[in-house]
């Protein structure tokens, strides 16, 4: 029974943090924006979780952005932007943490194909 729950256990959690990615167009000298759901309340935030590789992209800036309301405890957004270099394809990874947790696995993986074409 125990190994039955710990195999339904793994199996979930295989999928939650599956790495599948989105991808994103770009075009090589223009800067785009990848956006992603996030609640600094909760102390969580969105960090790459591996480096980038900058002869293909560069980090413009990232900034979370609250919702527009009132309500305590409300959720916004993380915004980052970056600028394409090179026709290529990259690879960006997020991963949603509390920076003081050390040794903690990430709430939430987010991982974006990046597709850099020439200018039209």
């Amino acid at each position: 029974m125990k190994i039955g729950i710990m195999l339904v256990f793994l199996a979930f959690f295989s999928f939650a943090f599956a790495d599948v990615a989105d991808t994103v167009q770009a075009t090589v000298g223009k800067e785009f924006v990848i956006t992603m759901e996030a609640n600094a309340t909760t102390g969580y935030s969105w960090e790459l979780a591996d480096p980038i590789d900058e002869s293909q992209i560069s980090l413009v800036s990232s900034e979370y952005v609250p919702a527009n309301t009132d309500l305590v405890g409300a959720g916004g957004k993380s915004v980052w932007t970056f600028k394409a270099l090179r026709v290529s394809k990259a690879k960006i990874s997020f991963k949603y943490v509390r920076p003081w947790e050390k040794d903690v696995p990430p709430a939430k993986v987010s991982a974006f194909i990046v597709d850099i074409r020439n200018k039209k």
